[in-house]
């Protein structure tokens, strides 16, 4: 099995950085760690692989929606320790599909299908004991009431 990975350029302009260079500062900061180092590569720049370059698209995403990445430092160093799993079929954390990643104040959480809540600032420690999908109850709402006609003030 043959491991895809890109040159700096085009995983800069996928994962949303105007510059090479902005790798180079998470990389030389500690804030991102690649995976893999691919050898002895004389003369040539580094590779990234398809995990690389999903961390790296959410640190752009946290920098784009206002986020200080040196705060959120620790967390992200954790995240990347995380013995999580992605490539173009899957994203998973053991047997858990991985759906979200939830930043606040400096910490990060993600959640994996089981809707289970992972601190990834407290070592990957489950914090909460479940979590509501607002977006379902909205579809679920919306559904119920299109079945039914309601009359609102007064009698008809």
């Amino acid at each position: 099995m043959s491991i895809e990975a890109v040159d700096a350029r085009t995983g800069a302009r996928i994962c949303g950085f105007q510059t090479v260079s902005m790798l180079d500062y998470l990389e030389r900061s500690g804030v991102f760690v690649r995976g893999r180092r691919h050898g002895k590569r004389r003369g040539k720049g580094p590779r990234y692989e398809f995990r690389d370059l999903l961390i790296l698209k959410v640190i752009s995403k946290l920098l784009e929606n206002g986020a200080s990445v040196a705060a959120l430092k620790n967390a992200l160093v954790e995240f990347q320790q995380q013995k999580w799993e992605a490539d173009r079929a899957s994203f998973s954390f053991g047997d858990q599909k991985i759906r979200y990643l939830t930043v606040s104040s400096g910490d990060i959480f993600f959640s994996d299908s089981s809707k289970n809540l992972y601190d990834l600032t407290k070592g990957g420690q489950m914090v909460f004991g479940f979590i509501v999908d607002l977006d379902s109850l909205h579809t679920d709402l919306c559904g119920e009431l299109d079945q039914r006609v309601f009359r609102f003030g007064g009698s008809g």
